[in-house]
């Protein structure tokens, strides 16, 4: 053998081993170097259209444990250290609040907050609102906290029979479908943004029962929440309009006299007028009125071209 032929068969044999010596370190870095994205496929699918992904965050942010990566793929040290894989639903609150101080403040505060410190994990927390791993700003449209998609939000909780009709809770869970029958639904529904929804009446994260005082859908402050900017200012509320059914239903009201109003609940009983429903009656006036003076206006529509028919014939 040659010289060269010696030289190129080693230079050969070099290259075989270091391919090798290649290959398994990075066969044992494969076995080692797991990515969240490997076994989290969906979840990080998710996670890229999150608003903290754009931001720069990691899944490190929320779950803990460290970001040691490899390229492409995140180290299996990522579940060491202060790792918490997933957090309960008592700990989710903590965790948004080392970005969201203010909003969680607010939200200490609210009613469902307190049902939850009551031993009652199932009530709002932030990710039932705001998404968990797809969060958009509240201004995307996808986002589940924007203005126009809030209503169907809460409506995954409080058109819940099962846990609205809990001894604990005991809230009617009709509120959607009561909502559905107000002009801000049917105005929201039909495109118009500067609207109310669920969160302008009962605020956002500072949400409090309609029996505590300092609730913005307590009787007494109900006037200052209709008034507010952007909404109905300068408009003067009286304690009876204050005391109504903020959540009316048609169905409730019939034509039907009531003399005996001891057990008609303070809210009802701010509709009747002596023995009438107002809220009945005078929605019965209006459609009999709108019927009306449709069918007048049609009835003159067609006189007219009668009229002009016999015109034509005569001439």
């Amino acid at each position: 053998m040659s010289f060269m032929s010696s030289l190129r068969t080693k230079k050969n044999y070099a290259l075989i081993t270091i391919t090798a010596l290649f290959l398994l370190i990075t066969v044992a870095s494969a076995q080692q170097d797991v990515s969240c994205y490997h076994c989290h496929t969906n979840v990080v699918e998710e996670f890229r259209n999150n608003i903290h992904y754009t931001m720069g965050f990691t899944c490190a942010n929320c779950h803990g444990g460290s970001e040691e990566s490899n390229t492409s793929v995140v180290s299996s040290n990522v579940m060491s250290g202060d790792f918490i894989g997933k957090p309960t639903r008592d700990k989710i609150t903590n965790i948004c609040s080392k970005c969201h101080a203010q909003e969680t403040n607010d939200y200490k505060q609210s009613i469902h907050w307190d049902a939850i410190t009551k031993g009652h994990p199932e009530a709002a927390t932030c990710t039932d609102c705001h998404g968990i791993h797809e969060i958009r700003a509240i201004s995307d449209n996808k986002s589940s906290s924007n203005h126009q998609n809030s209503p169907a939000t809460c409506a995954k909780c409080h058109a819940n029979s099962e846990i609205m009709s809990a001894w604990y809770y005991g809230i009617k869970a009709d509120r959607m479908d009561t909502y559905k029958e107000s002009f801000h639904w049917k105005a929201l529904k039909n495109g118009y943004k500067v609207v109310a929804t669920c969160a302008d009446c009962h605020e956002n994260h500072i949400t409090k029962s309609h029996t505590d005082p300092a609730s913005t859908t307590y009787p007494d402050n109900l006037p200052r929440t209709c008034g507010k900017e952007g909404c109905h200012p300068g408009v003067k509320f009286d304690a009876a309009i204050a005391a109504g059914l903020v959540h009316d239903k048609e169905s409730l009201h019939t034509g039907d006299l009531v003399f005996n109003k001891s057990g008609l609940t303070p809210q009802m009983k701010a509709y009747y007028f002596g023995p009438f429903d107002l809220a009945y009656w005078i929605a019965t006036f209006f459609k009999i009125l709108t019927a009306g003076v449709i069918g007048a206006f049609t009835g003159m529509v067609i006189l007219d071209c009668l009229s002009r028919f016999k015109l034509q014939k005569r001439w």
